[in-house]
């Protein structure tokens, strides 16, 4: 596997999965859901494609994994990477890892966009 593969490789995955999630969210909002419905059906999609291709892939080439879970998954929803992370680390036995990984995720996550959205009102003044 060269250098320049592996990057082009999850570049073009990428592509293709930032693709489907525009697919999937136009797909949701024309049938009359909201855009948080659309995030949602993508985060739960995404969270069960992680899972089953994990599941599936065990074993083959880390070109494809790389292909599937950082580039199509990863431009997908990042949700997906979290859940998995947090399930892997359920499954092995650390739960308290998984337990920090979920609230620190969601408590760090919605802390830093609220700041990112407080300091975006100073911005515009």
């Amino acid at each position: 596997m060269t250098a320049v593969m592996l990057p082009l490789t999850v570049a073009l995955a990428g592509a293709i999965g930032a693709v489907a999630r525009w697919g999937t969210v136009t797909l949701v909002l024309a049938w009359g859901f909201r855009a948080t419905v659309a995030t949602l059906a993508v985060n739960v999609l995404g969270s069960f494609l992680a899972g089953f291709l994990f599941g599936t892939l065990r074993g083959a080439h880390p070109l494809l994994c790389a292909a599937v879970f950082l580039g199509f998954l990863g431009a997908f929803t990042t949700f997906s990477t979290y859940t998995l992370e947090t399930l892997r680390l359920a499954v092995s036995g650390d739960f308290l890892h998984a337990l920090l990984n979920l609230l620190l995720q969601n408590l760090l996550g919605l802390s830093a966009a609220a700041f990112g959205l407080w300091l975006a009102s100073f911005a515009g003044r």
